[in-house]
């Protein structure tokens, strides 16, 4: 059975009680550093980019049966977009950078299997 993500499109509300609709747009990743997978997102006109650390993702992946899906890292991804606008943290790059504690919690929250080690 294929995975269907929750959070490709979903609305959320700021700490000052505003709504804002969110859309995935695109995928892609940067090829330096540590190569970060990119999830691009559409929120009331304006592009958020959240990147979840590609050594965090290696380190995750390693002990598990398989890897996240690409409907799987959009969950990830839109959750923690979800949970940042809701706190009230800028939607820049040094708040939507997903590194080890934060993919282990999100993964967890959206129930994905456990590692097998």
């Amino acid at each position: 059975m294929n995975y269907e993500p929750v959070y490709e499109r979903f609305s959320a509300a700021g700490p000052d009680g505003a709504t804002r609709e969110f859309e995935f747009l695109k995928s892609g990743f940067l090829a330096m550093g540590d190569k970060p997978e990119l999830f691009f997102f559409r929120a009331g006109g304006v592009e958020a980019v959240v990147g979840i650390s590609g050594d965090a993702l290696r380190r995750f992946e390693r002990d598990r049966p398989q890897r996240l899906t690409r409907e799987e890292k959009i969950d990830v991804a839109g959750l923690w977009l979800k949970r940042q606008f809701e706190s009230g943290a800028p939607l820049d790059s040094a708040h939507l950078l997903i590194r080890d504690e934060e993919l282990m919690r999100l993964a967890g929250d959206l129930g994905f299997s456990q590692p097998t080690k």
